[in-house]
């Protein structure tokens, strides 16, 4: 059975309906981890192809694995800072 962390999965939803646009999925962020012209290519199917759906996002990279995993990567980097502003905004107030 696939065991699927709902915080986890709460987490990552409240950061695509919810992030910054310094927390986003950047074209700079794109080409840092898949290179200028993958990059690039990738973040034009993200963007325009996609419209920004992580679920379709990731069914594209079904045939990649490794750089499915790249994308996955980079996402849980973006929450990681989404989730890091949160605590600081909180600690503010």
């Amino acid at each position: 059975m696939i065991t699927m962390n709902y915080r986890q999965m709460l987490v990552v939803s409240l950061w695509q309906y919810n992030h910054h646009a310094s927390e986003g999925l950047t074209l700079p962020l794109f080409q840092e981890t898949f290179g200028k012209v993958y990059g690039q290519h990738y973040y034009e199917k993200w963007t325009l192809y996609f419209n920004r759906n992580l679920w379709d996002m990731l069914t594209y990279f079904r045939s990649e694995e490794e750089n499915g995993q790249k994308f996955c990567d980079m996402v849980a980097r973006q929450v990681e800072l989404y989730l890091h502003n949160r605590k600081q905004t909180t600690l503010k107030n």
